[in-house]
């Protein structure tokens, strides 16, 4: 009963920190991927789905938060990933080759 107790609460710790995480302002220079078309557009990116899928398919888990962000004319996808294992992983992709 005791163990059970403590990972509902461990679970609902984890659960308040991913989504504080993901509700969290963007950074200075960045904007959420969903409203970031015409910049994408305007400097040839790899669009935001496709990075989105290529994340979730390689890592095997759920992005639960992405921003395109610039800085000096380079720009990268911040994402957050949950793992299928409740880990959490802040990811950055190069948003004109897609590696990461």
């Amino acid at each position: 009963m005791i163990c059970r107790a403590m990972k509902r609460t461990a679970f609902g710790a984890l659960a308040a920190v991913m989504l504080a995480a993901a509700s969290a302002p963007a950074a200075a220079g960045c904007v959420p991927w969903k409203s970031a078309g015409s910049i994408i557009s305007k400097n040839s990116l790899i669009p935001g789905n496709v990075i989105y899928s290529k994340v979730q398919s390689k890592t095997g888990g759920k992005v639960i938060s992405a921003n395109l962000c610039e800085s000096n004319g380079n720009f990268v996808y911040k994402m957050v990933v949950l793992g299928k294992k409740g880990d959490v992983q802040n990811l950055t992709v190069d948003a004109r080759t897609g590696k990461f």
